[in-house]
């Protein structure tokens, strides 16, 4: 249990990071169909970390399923049970943008975020 909750942070911040970093308005404000700005947003190097990182989550994402297969009880659910303990990663999504980005929560994203935190401890018991 110990390695899937140590993945799920790996994969919550990872993916925070990635989100985070393509959101910035700067960059992906514009005419992105126009070649020469996909080219300038391409070899940003805020979008080549983001790829990275995004690559990253993704590994963690099956380390985190790894993981799990190696819990008897959630073993035989475990790509499902994956699939809904990363969505813990839009509470992270949610807070790096506030504090990056200057994006408000509003009352229904803080519902939603305590509704995500209610489900994957419900998965998990």
């Amino acid at each position: 249990m110990v390695s899937f909750i140590i993945w799920m942070v790996v994969f919550c911040v990872s993916s925070a990071i990635s989100i985070t970093l393509v959101g910035d308005r700067n960059l992906i404000s514009g005419n992105l169909l126009n070649p020469e700005n996909m080219l300038k947003l391409i070899f940003n190097w805020k979008f080549m970390t983001a790829m990275l990182f995004a690559v990253f989550s993704r590994l963690s994402f099956i380390m985190i399923n790894n993981s799990l297969l190696k819990i008897p009880r959630l073993a035989l659910a475990s790509t499902s049970i994956t699939t809904f303990a990363t969505s813990i990663s839009l509470i992270f999504v949610l807070a790096a943008n506030y504090y990056f980005l200057g994006e408000r929560l509003n009352p229904h994203q803080l519902i939603g975020a305590g509704v995500v935190l209610l489900g994957i401890v419900l998965m998990t018991k």
